[in-house]
């Protein structure tokens, strides 16, 4: 029975921005189920029958803490995909998309400063809509690509997800910049379906299909414009919230899993100090210290696992200048950077980007 697995605890799961020891679950923020319906609902479908024949005439669909498992959002679409009987649902679904699809996170990307700003937002705080792989940015030359990833499942649920996704994505942006995002390429792991003139009617660029990857090209000087939608004083409260709901979304994560994703956001202020991380954890300097060697840990390699992780992350998008990383990652001074990062990979982190550039 569908009741029987519809529902993960209220908050979800951790995330962080590398794996865990965790197995995670295949978590679904509750926006998303509310966009499925708003499609239903636009083509003139019974709601309440809609949910009724998917027995979840009894789901809080109100309540955007819950999360539902993938494979009731698979159901969910499926039955969207047949009912309506529009192969182009995923697009489709992507042209009604709005900030508020994504909750938090949309609200978050629109107040963001640049567009590097927001991806960046994106790919970090991915896990509050679902638990799919980070999506990735990969700048070469004068050339942006954002690498789309989403809960996989069966070939039309993946379909709809990955369309879905680009076309959020391509709105979100449009709204974000102010003007139409001038795509370059765009392309999807599946193959050209019978409706691909709708794939050129919505993106107004090349698409190619069976592609290793699902992603959208676009000029990476974009990364660097300014948003005319920023709002320094929303961003930061936003950010403040989502990094709460992030640390707390499993309260079976470990405490060194939750001290990591603390860690990411603590570093966007300024470097933490032991006490600090302590006191947002309710306990004292010793305690916190005991339960973190009960981890096999540390705070400082903990510290150091993060900076190294960010630094690698940032490394890869060559327009973002070292110095200004070893800023971002709260060293005194570039010299300092530059030291750790060669104690941590054997690499300078000129070198680390030359070698990322090639591979």
């Amino acid at each position: 029975m569908i009741q029987r697995t519809l529902w993960l605890h209220r908050n979800g799961e951790i995330s962080t921005s590398m794996p865990t020891s965790n197995s995670p679950r295949s978590g679904i923020a509750m926006p998303l189920i509310r966009t499925v319906l708003g499609s239903v609902m636009r083509q003139g479908v019974d709601a309440d029958q809609f949910l009724r024949e998917l027995q979840l005439q009894d789901a809080p669909l109100h309540d955007m803490t819950r999360r539902i498992d993938l494979s009731v959002y698979d159901q969910v679409q499926e039955h969207a995909l047949k009912v309506l009987r529009d192969p182009a649902l995923g697009l489709h679904m992507g042209e009604q998309t709005s900030p508020g699809t994504l909750g938090l996170l949309g609200h978050l990307l629109m107040s963001a400063p640049t567009m590097g700003d927001a991806i960046t937002q994106w790919m970090h705080y991915h896990r509050l809509v679902n638990d799919a792989e980070p999506s990735r940015l990969q700048v070469e030359g004068e050339q942006g690509r954002f690498i789309y990833q989403f809960p996989r499942s069966t070939a039309n649920c993946n379909r709809i997800r990955a369309e879905f996704g680009l076309v959020q994505l391509l709105k979100l942006a449009d709204l974000m910049l102010g003007i139409d995002l001038p795509v370059q390429q765009v392309q999807f792991e599946h193959a050209e379906p019978d409706y691909v003139s709708e794939y050129h009617r919505i993106f107004k660029a090349p698409v190619r299909f069976n592609c290793a990857h699902t992603a959208i090209l676009f000029p990476a000087v974009l990364l660097r414009k300014a948003l005319p939608s920023a709002n320094p004083g929303v961003y930061q409260l936003l950010k403040d919230e989502a990094d709460r709901q992030l640390v707390n979304l499993d309260d079976s994560a470990s405490l060194a899993d939750k001290v990591e994703q603390f860690l990411y956001a603590a570093l966007q202020q300024g470097k933490p100090t032991i006490v600090q991380a302590a006191e947002h954890f309710g306990m004292n300097e010793r305690t916190f210290r005991r339960k973190l060697e009960g981890h096999d840990t540390s705070f400082s390699e903990l510290l150091g696992q993060v900076q190294l992780n960010e630094a690698k992350r940032l490394l890869a998008i060559p327009t973002i200048a070292i110095d200004d990383i070893a800023e971002r990652l709260s060293f005194s001074e570039a010299s300092a950077f530059h030291r750790a990062f060669k104690r941590w990979t054997g690499l300078t982190p000129s070198e680390f980007r030359d070698q990322a550039g090639r591979g």
